[in-house]
């Protein structure tokens, strides 16, 4: 956590080229990305800038001025109308799209971080996986030119699967900010966190599958960035398990080469029949989301 504060977050990302923003801090989906036209990258880029934002207002601003932060973005996002350096980038993917009340549940998520709330079902995890990347499928969908609502549920899943990646990635980093995402983490031992982290891995591949299983609704161009984006997420935790899920040594990541690797592996996987004909949505997988799903369509 550093001491900036929020109107030097604001000028930072608000007000700083979106593209360079995206290649800084989100390596893997941005080398995934050059493969976009300019115009969907800018799209893109400018979406990742605006919930990257959201993000850090609730991990990177001292304490007392996160809660504040997140309270002033929902105020600007519930008036439109009022002249501010988030709703002039809101009105923008908006215009694209993107819908208000999917930020809001970003918003949520936020605020559930910023007020120290718990994770103790794995309810709590899967709904705190479709708020804070569950709906940036969601929100993706009309920017690279998906139609069919029939692709949601699948868009939903990536954000999931790419989460619970994320936690187990970062459950070190997490641990030392006071967060526990995995339910019942915060007091095992060691060697029974690996178990924990095994099982989150493993539901993440229930959800990475079930993405896939939709990928046919993209456009070509954009499906191959999207399978791509999702296999070097997946390979995270691959290589957590390579590394037998001990992640004390701190974040893991993929390397150029390894990047490179993954991208020759999805050219090969291009004949497989999930990359050109979509598979109905596993409805079990939504079950604990059901309520949040149906207000947010």
């Amino acid at each position: 956590m550093n001491n900036q504060t929020y109107e030097e977050l604001t000028r930072n990302y608000l007000m700083s080229n979106a593209e360079e923003l995206m290649s800084k801090h989100g390596k893997s989906f941005y080398f995934a990305s050059l493969i976009f036209s300019q115009k969907d990258l800018k799209k893109i880029a400018t979406l990742y800038r605006l919930c990257r934002f959201i993000d850090d207002c609730a991990d990177e601003l001292p304490d007392e001025e996160s809660a504040l932060a997140v309270a002033s973005i929902l105020n600007d996002l519930e008036n439109p109308l009022f002249q501010t350096s988030f709703n002039q980038l809101m009105n923008e993917v908006e215009s694209w799209g993107v819908k208000r009340e999917h930020i809001k549940e970003l918003l949520k998520g936020a605020e559930f971080d910023v007020r120290g709330g718990e994770i103790t079902s794995e309810e709590d995890l899967m709904l705190y996986c479709y708020r804070v990347a569950g709906v940036v499928g969601l929100m993706m969908c009309p920017l690279i030119g998906v139609s069919s609502t029939l692709s949601h549920p699948h868009a939903v899943d990536l954000g999931i699967a790419m989460q619970l990646t994320n936690i187990c990635r970062d459950v070190k980093e997490d641990a030392e900010r006071g967060r526990y995402y995995l339910p019942g983490s915060e007091t095992v031992s060691a060697q029974e966190l690996k178990i924990y982290i095994q099982e989150a891995l493993d539901k993440a591949d229930r959800y990475y599958r079930s993405a896939y299983e939709g990928l046919s609704y993209i456009p070509i161009r954009a499906r191959f960035v999207i399978f791509l984006a999702g296999e070097l997420y997946r390979h995270i935790g691959i290589k957590i398990r390579k590394n037998n899920y001990d992640v004390s040594g701190g974040r893991i990541y993929l390397n150029l080469a390894e990047k490179m690797m993954v991208t020759l592996k999805c050219i090969v996987k291009l004949k497989s029949s999930f990359f050109w004909r979509p598979s109905n949505h596993k409805e079990e997988l939504h079950f604990s989301l059901h309520h949040h799903l149906e207000g947010n369509k």
